[in-house]
């Protein structure tokens, strides 16, 4: 086991920068904004809402307790904006003919508000007939949405009166400056100092009584160090036709499937942009026409994806990569039609009770490749990817109950050779007012199984237990830190991960990044082939790869 001293204090570093980061950062916060997406009398009824949004949105919208005149009431909302998550959300929000309304100002728990301020947003979802998220408001006083208080109502962009619908603009823009430090160097003697700028632009245009929009998100990168990590992508740039019981999008769209935290086995339409981070939540962009049906018994989701992306890979100067370099200039495909193929994928996805959960099937390229060792016409030995054909039918699925949030997420695939089960779940308990103070504190514990055990050639889990930490301030600045490891139970390989976010003023965010990666040998570039062929697919080659990254985003 590679385990040296430096290892317990990488990681205790990275711990305490976190806690003063969150300690003595800024004074000066955010706009804290808000979207509230309701209150209820019943906190079932609100976790159930909650639930469906988070899964809607792909991300975690919490409930909040308020206390007004007339009793308790829990809120449905999110957590504090910065500008650019701001804008995104408002667009699901709009897209999904869901009603908001923005909250300036932070509600600790311990905070009290009027009854008719609760009433105001215990109803009043103005959503087009048939959508399935609205949510079940039995037991509860349905209220009128007006603006009240620190509260507007808001619905396509927010800040107007209800019924006036308006052709919505909106364009924003972020600059990164981001700095990943290696404590080693790299196998090849890469440097240790790796920095790079980012920029992307969010534009957002509805008309036609909002039933019809563009959205434009293209995304850049510059790296000092590494060519291939240097690359501009469409992330999104599709056309939206929204009625009463169908929506239909046409263009380079993202999509995500999936519940768990550390590995999702269910997001399977998007192409991993594996040169913007290791852990595979970056994702490129993917023309489609994408039709959804929208019925009481749940939502059709039908896709046709036109054309296949190939996932990016770090260079020879990159870091975060095999031993042996990935030639992305000759990949190999099973299909003739190479990556003008068109695939296909259906899901039904729906609620009952606390479950929210998705069934899919998808058939066509397999965005996860296989490798095949080669020589390139310079002697140097690479790896060409290999992209099969696949079927893969899966299922993701959550329950809430109280402050447990249950998950799981399943597959079967073919075309991989036999064909095989994987499977990922566990659970999340929050612990609301932890030690009696504002936080949250959620602990999440799951397993990630696949039956193929060593021969799984496409990840680096297969029988693994995962457990974190997710530590959140609820203070302006919307402070945030999560805390992981994952450990293979037969091998001892594991890795730890810290990702923390702070806004610093109304218009920068700092989020920090650390990984550690233990329990084997380090990868030899001296060593045999075999040697290394062994490990291309474990963690040996990313022995010497611990690091600390910062960003510093800039929105506009």
């Amino acid at each position: 086991m590679r385990l040296t001293c430096g290892k317990p204090l990488v990681t205790l570093w990275l711990a305490v920068t976190v806690l003063l980061a969150s300690a003595y950062g800024p004074a000066v916060a955010a706009s804290g904004d808000r979207l509230v997406f309701g209150s209820f009398r019943s906190e079932e009824n609100a976790e159930n809402w909650a639930g469906r949004l988070s899964d809607l949105f792909g991300r975690r919208v919490e409930v909040e307790r308020v206390h007004a005149d007339d009793g308790l009431w829990y809120r449905v909302r999110s957590a504090a904006l910065a500008p650019r998550e701001d804008t995104r959300l408002r667009g699901l929000a709009e897209a999904n003919d869901i009603s908001y309304w923005r909250s300036r100002g932070t509600l600790s728990h311990a905070d009290t508000v009027t009854s008719s301020e609760a009433g105001a947003v215990s109803g009043g979802f103005a959503q087009k007939a048939g959508r399935s998220e609205k949510p079940e408001t039995a037991g509860d006083s349905p209220g009128t949405p007006v603006d009240m208080g620190g509260l507007s109502y808001g619905s396509a962009g927010g800040g107007f009166e209800p019924g006036a619908r308006p052709t919505v603009t909106r364009t924003d823009l972020d600059l990164g400056l981001q700095t990943r430090s290696y404590f080693d160097r790299g196998l090849e003697g890469q440097s240790r100092f790796q920095p790079s700028l980012s920029a992307r632009v969010d534009f957002y245009r509805a008309w036609d009584d909002e039933s019809q929009s563009l959205t434009f998100s293209p995304f850049m990168r510059l790296d000092s160090r590494d060519d291939e990590r240097t690359h501009f992508d469409l992330r999104e740039l599709f056309w939206s036709r929204v009625a009463d019981d169908w929506e239909l999008h046409l263009g380079f769209k993202q999509v995500f499937w999936g519940v768990t935290e550390f590995y999702h086995l269910s997001d399977i339409i998007n192409q991993t942009d594996l040169v913007e981070d290791i852990d595979g939540e970056d994702k490129l962009g993917q023309p489609m026409a994408h039709l959804s049906l929208i019925r009481d018994w749940g939502i059709v989701d039908l896709f046709m994806l036109t054309g296949f992306r190939e996932r990016t890979f770090p260079g020879r100067d990159g870091r975060l990569r095999p031993v042996i370099p990935v030639d992305v200039d000759r990949p190999i495909y099973e299909s003739g039609a190479r990556d003008k193929r068109i695939d296909g994928a259906v899901r039904w996805s729906h609620h009952w009770g606390p479950l929210n959960f998705g069934l899919y099937h998808f058939s066509g390229t397999g965005r996860d490749p296989g490798f095949e060792l080669s020589v390139k016409g310079n002697g140097d030995l690479a790896l060409r990817p290999v992209y099969r054909v696949i079927d893969q039918t899966g299922f993701d699925g959550q329950a809430i109950f109280g402050d447990w949030l249950f998950k799981l997420e399943a597959i079967t695939r073919s075309g991989d050779g036999d064909r095989y089960a994987s499977a990922t779940g566990g659970f999340e308990r929050t612990l609301v007012g932890a030690l009696g103070s504002r936080a949250d504190l959620g602990l999440i514990m799951e397993y990630i199984y696949d039956e193929r055990g060593e021969d799984a050639y496409n990840t680096f889990f297969e029988g693994d237990l995962a457990l974190g930490a997710r530590w959140t301030l609820n203070d302006v600045a919307d402070t945030q830190a999560l805390l992981g490891v994952i450990w293979d139970t037969d091998s001892d390989e594991y890795v730890l991960s810290l990702e923390a976010s702070r806004q610093l003023g109304a218009s920068w965010m700092l989020l920090l990044e650390g990984r550690v990666f233990g329990g084997v040998p380090s990868a030899n570039p001296e060593a045999t082939l075999d040697e290394n062929l062994r490990d291309l697919s474990r963690f040996a080659a990313l022995q010497q790869d611990d690091y600390l990254q910062l960003e510093f985003t800039r929105y506009f």
